[in-house]
This record gives C-alpha cells, structure tokens and sequence, in this order.
C-alpha cells in the first residue's frame, strides 16, 4: 500500500493528538447515567398518557429504555469480526456500509447533562447538539458508541468539521466531505467521487469486498424501508389521527441503532395497527385538532421539550423536515440499471440532491419541501425549531418566513437550548400560537 492509500485507508490525520479526557469521578458519570434513564422514562411515561396509542409502540419505548440487549448483539457481531461503524447526520450511506458486511449506529444526543463536562474540551459557544454528542460518548454514557471501531462524520457544518479534529484524539474518524453547492453539475462529480473513495475505504477497513450483487441487495433493502416510512407518511396524512408526532419520532431514533430487519418488522407491525385504527375510528385526538409541520434543527433522543409542549398543548404534529426525524429515511436510490457505476451514482444522487439542510450555499428546496409538506399533511402551522448557536438554520430564518407569511402560513420561531429552563417561555409562546391557529379555523 503506497503513502496515498494509507491515508485514504486510515483517514484524517492528526498529526498533534492530544489526550482528551473529561475530568469527572465515577461518581458523577453514574448521576448522569441515572439522570439520563430518568428523562428516558418520563418521556415514554408523558407519550404514554395519550388515550388510544397504539400498542405496537411498546416495542420501542422499550428499545429506547433499554439498549443491554443490543449492546449485547453488537458484541456478538464485533467477536465475530464484524465492524460497527458510528455515523453522524444523514449523508453517510448505509447502502455501502451493510454492503461492506458492517452495521451503521448514528450517534447523536440531545442530553442536556453531558453539556456542561464537554466544555472542558469544546468551546461554550458551540452548537448544544455537538456539546451533548462529544460528552455523552466521551463519558461513556452510551454503551453502543464503546462498540465503534470507526466514525464518519459529514462535514455539515463548521462545529461538525472541528468534532472531527477533536474525536480524532482517540478513534479512527473519516471526514464526508460535502459540496457548498449541490446546483451545479462539478458539485455532484465532487460528491460522486466521495462516494466512490467511501466504498473502497470501507472494502479495505472491513476486509470485505462491495460485489454488484451486494450493494443491490442493500439498495433494495432500503427500499423497502423507505416505503415503510412513507406508509406511515401516508397515515399521518388523514384527517384521523391515530399517531402521534411523538410517537413517530419514537419510533424514527429507535432506527438509529436497532437491528434494521427486526426494526422493519415492528413497522410493519405498527402500520398494520394504525390502519386498522383508521377504519374502527380509533383516534387520538380530535379531527379539529390544529396541525403543526415541524422545520429547523435536529431534534435527537432525548431532547423532547418542544415536541412535548406542542402536543401536550391539544395539538399535533403532523409533518417535518427535520433530518433526525422525517428527512430520516425518506427517499430512495433512483436508478435505471443495476451496474455497479449506476448503484453508485445513484446513492451519491441520494444522499445530497434531496438534502434541504441550509450548509449548501443555496438551498430554496427545502423552502419548496416546507410549503410541499404543509400542504400534503394540511398543515395548520410551522414551528421553526432553532437550536441556540445553530447559525445555519437562525440564517435562512427570515427568508421562509417572509415566503410563509405571503402564502398566509402562520410561522413561530422556536429557538432553545436541550435544558428546561425556558420551557414555560416556550410553552407560552406556543399556546398563543396554537390559539391564533386555532381562531382563524
């Protein structure tokens, strides 16, 4: 292997590591431990308390309350000498990944506790999602993230291109790089190219070659799950509402780290019950309930405040484009031919020309998606979620809200941290919106 391929093979290299450690007692992890299954719980209890919610959710309240089992099928797989491979944001294929015989875990946290020890090594004005991800992982809170043998991390934003820099202190780390503009043709012979560098990188780190056959099969797989998801789009859909919006991202950050097969099965499961919901008109809430599209950043597991405000104010969510949510797993790979040039343009064509994050230089799709959604879902209003320091999203702000407020959308900007102390400003703020909604029915 020549000096070129080594560093393909291994990555981004820090020439400079340093020892990075969070200075906490064994003590303190366990608190946090503590606290962290607590706010799991009262999240499943809150979701829990809605009349009529369907039974086959339980399978993931309790995937989400205890991960032992999948820990444990993991190391299974890893003493086996199988990989798994943590993955941050929706870039990164899977396709490639389970065709690489690996397993993808997405690694994400929205736990306010773990904010506070990752300032020791993260600058306080960074973004609370990457604070909580590098905290939470690096104090050992989620058992899954000790089972990675390497990270891919997209550079979606600046604070995502520094975690790779900082996670690199300690484990293998492969930066995704993106374009700044999908809208032209030399951006996606760019990302075309990442892809095709991602594969061999994989068949070389995972000693297992993409075949054709493969890498079609993984395709097809995703197919299908992607249909799943839209089958529950589809029901959400109707005016009956036999799902919630809590429960559906429930069910979406089960999807980050379950085994896929048995997940698409407890899908299945639930599609079947909210459909026979529908015809035995067995709802949850009222028809007349005022529907929300939720748009902006991430919301991850088990950052539920806002969710929980909304829902618990008598309205319901009905739609998002958010990408930890409904963005997750949407669309498929498009092609015309299985050769294996096809599969691969076609997961490159997947993973950015749909993409409505705000990090690309232009990105008046994803005002395009927002007022497609509201009116496919029947949208009564859009919650603009901000997280604080997100400066992306807070940018595009202004412009989808003068384009909303021309279609006479109502919109609310939501911006907030993952603590709780602004949760009754927030909750004021949206039962006055709700109200208005509501009022002009």
């Amino acid at each position: 292997m020549d000096k070129k391929e080594e560093m393909e093979f291994v990555g981004y290299q820090n020439r400079y590591p340093m020892k990075v450690a969070i200075q906490v007692n064994a003590g303190t992890v366990k608190e946090l431990q503590q606290n962290y299954a607590k706010l799991t719980l009262n999240n499943i209890k809150r979701m829990r308390a809605v009349k009529n919610r369907p039974r086959a959710l339980e399978y993931f309240d309790n995937a989400l309350l205890d991960k032992t089992a999948r820990y444990q099928e993991l190391k299974k797989f890893k003493d086996a000498g199988g990989k798994v491979i943590g993955v941050f944001c929706i870039q990164v294929p899977d396709e490639l990944i389970y065709a690489a015989g690996a397993v993808p875990l997405r690694l994400s946290c929205g736990f306010y506790d773990t904010i506070s020890p990752a300032e020791e090594i993260i600058p306080k004005n960074t973004c609370p999602l990457i604070k909580s991800s590098v905290g939470f992982n690096l104090l050992k809170i989620n058992p899954l993230f000790e089972l990675c043998d390497l990270l891919i991390i997209p550079t979606t934003c600046d604070g995502k291109k520094k975690m790779i820099d900082v996670l690199s202190n300690y484990t293998t780390v492969w930066p995704l790089t993106l374009p700044d503009d999908k809208d032209n043709p030399e951006s996606r012979d760019f990302w075309v190219e990442q892809i095709k560098m991602l594969k061999s990188k994989l068949e070389k780190f995972t000693s297992h070659s993409i075949t054709k056959d493969g890498l079609k099969n993984q395709i097809q797989r995703m197919h299908k799950r992607t249909s799943l998801v839209r089958k529950i789009f589809d029901i959400r859909k109707d005016k009956k509402i036999v799902i919630t919006g809590r429960d559906f991202y429930t069910v979406m950050q089960v999807a980050f780290f379950d085994d896929i097969d048995r997940w698409m099965s407890r899908v299945e499961v639930l599609v079947q019950e909210l459909i026979n919901n529908q015809k035995s008109n067995i709802t949850m809430m009222p028809d007349s309930t005022p529907r929300i599209h939720i748009t902006g950043s991430s919301l991850v597991w088990p950052n539920m405040k806002l969710l929980h405000i909304i829902e618990e104010l008598n309205a319901v969510i009905v739609s998002d484009d958010v990408c930890s949510i409904g963005q997750y797993y949407y669309n498929p790979a498009e092609l015309d031919d299985w050769s294996m040039k096809a599969m691969l343009d076609a997961i490159a064509d997947k993973y950015l020309l749909p993409a409505i994050c705000p990090i690309f230089v232009h990105s008046d799709d994803r005002i395009d998606r927002v007022l497609e959604l509201v009116e496919q879902f029947k949208a009564d209003g859009v919650i603009y979620h901000i997280l604080r320091l997100c400066q992306v999203f807070d940018y595009e702000f202004s412009k989808v809200y003068r384009v909303l407020e021309k279609k006479n959308i109502p919109i609310l900007k939501a911006e907030t941290e993952y603590s709780e102390e602004d949760a009754g400003q927030i909750k004021t703020r949206v039962e006055a919106f709700i109200e208005m909604i509501e009022a002009k029915k």
